[in-house]
């Protein structure tokens, strides 16, 4: 059985990530994944399921970076 497509490159199949169950798109910047329930991405640390938009992919990246930022200054 082939892999399934992502579900938002409908061109791409998905590939296994590791040994696990999961399939995970192979575009770098779309982050979504497939198990037995459905399609998922994992932001902030938390499985999130169903459609997420890009801008809240942006802003979830954003804050990491100012996190990061604000570490390395000590504020």
């Amino acid at each position: 059985m082939s892999p399934p497509p992502c579900d938002r490159h409908k061109n791409l199949q998905m590939v296994p990530l590791g040994q696990t169950f999961v399939n995970a798109c192979p575009v770098p910047s779309c982050g979504r994944c497939l198990d037995e329930q459905g399609y998922f991405e994992v932001i902030e640390g938390q499985l999130v399921r169903g459609e997420t938009t890009a801008p809240n992919r942006l802003f979830s990246t954003g804050e990491k970076v100012l996190k990061a930022i604000r570490a390395r200054a000590g504020v």
